[in-house]
């Protein structure tokens, strides 16, 4: 089962890009890559269709296993809503506004940003979700908080081409290596296959997946590390998150990257 979906999922990736990619060049839904290189954006609208055909073939194999179902159901929901809001943020965002301390000041002047949008609404589905795993309210915040901070992540990483899928590789293949159920490693490798099947695009700045994309990669590894493990490994996840994102305020995480020889040869590996 588990190879099928994963070969399903990134034939699907495959075979839905180039109508995808035509659908935005011919609305002309492009933006500028770091290059200054006009590309289509939103690219991550691909992985859509990918997540349904998956939750299908998911259901039939689990068959009538209600707590099955009710997984499947929440790794949808949750993605679908980061989906919608990170298109949003893709065709009417400002660029203007960033970083979230940017978005929550305007948000506090009473002006609201897509950005701002994104925390609300990305802030409310992790509470949501965190709180269909959680026995107790230190729970419920840990994993609102991981859900929240690991979508934040993987959209922080996305300044690069290729960046934000490596580096959702890496912390997806170190959650496998730790250890998953099989029902929630076969969902999180199909979300791999789509981020393998649409990298080549990514990396050599093609396309850009958009905040749909890096959304959607985020909140799949926030859900995962909430139902996966203990409270002991959340509590080292929430630290490590929580640390990059103050890091991530104070600094430029581009610029952090240039100054390690190591984190700056991962980073332009495959890019030229």
């Amino acid at each position: 089962m588990e190879v099928i979906i994963f070969i399903i999922s990134l034939l699907t990736t495959l075979m839905t890009i180039p109508f995808v990619k035509e659908m935005l060049l011919t609305a002309n839904i492009t933006g500028s890559n770091y290059k200054g290189d006009k590309i289509p954006v939103g690219m991550g609208i691909t992985f859509v269709p990918v997540v349904i055909i998956n939750g299908i073939l998911f259901n039939y194999f689990i068959g009538n296993n209600a707590n099955m179902q009710q997984l499947l159901l929440v790794f949808l929901i949750g993605i679908m809503t980061m989906a919608v809001i990170g298109l949003i943020d893709d065709l009417i965002g400002n660029r203007n506004t960033l970083g979230f301390k940017g978005h929550i000041k305007s948000l506090l002047k009473g002006k609201l940003t897509t950005g701002g949008l994104k925390a609300i609404v990305g802030g409310l589905i992790s509470i949501l979700i965190g709180s269909l795993f959680s026995f107790h309210i230190i729970e419920i915040v840990v994993n609102s908080l991981i859900i929240a901070l690991f979508t934040n992540l993987i959209n922080l990483l996305d300044l690069r081409p290729g960046r934000a899928i490596k580096g959702f590789l890496t912390i997806a293949i170190l959650f496998i290596i730790i250890g998953l159920s099989k029902e929630t490693r076969i969902i999180l490798g199909s979300i791999i296959a789509y981020a393998i099947g649409y990298f080549p695009q990514d990396i050599k700045a093609k396309s850009m997946m958009g905040d749909i994309g890096s959304n959607t990669l985020g909140i799949t590894l926030g859900i995962v590390a909430v139902i996966s493990y203990t409270m002991t490994v959340k509590y080292i996840i929430l630290a490590l998150l929580v640390l990059i994102q103050i890091i991530a305020e104070k600094y430029s995480i581009t610029e952090i990257i240039k100054k390690n020889s190591i984190l700056n040869f991962l980073d332009e590996l495959g890019r030229y």
